[in-house]
């Protein structure tokens, strides 16, 4: 998907380390498995609308989304060993047609210690 490789090069462009991209786990799809600049694990949903879209940021993530993606979290904190504790944002991506113009950044939407 083209929202997502624009938002991984952005997240690289941060100072981030992209450690996967669609990961599956029996739960839901993790879009970017990463690593902020501060070493934290974060996966990143990433959503893209067209500017006159009306869902904007964390309401474009239902509570069956966020329940799956939580679970998902989980599982990928009890299976590895280098990833203890790990956080959701997302990442609303503006398209113009089918083009990525513009990002937005919603931080630690969950957090799973």
């Amino acid at each position: 998907m083209a929202a997502e490789g624009f938002v991984s090069a952005a997240l690289e462009a941060m100072g981030w380390v992209v450690a996967a991209r669609n990961l599956r786990t029996p739960y839901a799809e993790i879009d970017i498995l990463a690593q902020d600049a501060c070493g934290h694990w974060v996966v990143v949903e990433v959503k893209a609308r067209q500017a006159d879209s009306w869902l904007q940021g964390e309401d474009c993530l239902g509570p069956n989304q966020l329940q799956r993606i939580s679970r998902a979290m989980e599982w990928l904190a009890n299976r590895q060993r280098k990833v203890q504790a790990v956080r959701l944002d997302l990442a609303l991506v503006q398209l113009s047609g089918q083009q990525p113009q513009s990002w937005q950044l919603f931080k630690e939407i969950l957090l799973y210690q």
